[in-house]
């Protein structure tokens, strides 16, 4: 898994808020849907399920938002 820099993950919001700008809810699935995408570039299938499982582990929904705000 590629790990991404503050500036690159700065970058993706920058990308996210463009694209769009009054929709909240639309910029944080792009963000994380952008963000996995970087993170599994170049994982074999059996590799990406595992980093989604993993992910899966340790979700909970009283977590912070990450909108980068």
């Amino acid at each position: 898994m590629i790990e991404l820099t503050e500036a690159e993950q700065q970058a993706i919001w920058e990308e996210v808020r463009k694209e769009f700008p009054d929709d909240e809810l639309m910029q944080e699935l792009h963000y994380v849907r952008r963000l996995h995408q970087l993170q599994t570039e170049g994982l074999s299938v059996a590799e990406r399920i595992a980093f989604y499982q993993t992910i899966e582990e340790g979700f909970s929904l009283e977590g912070k938002s990450g909108n980068g705000r």
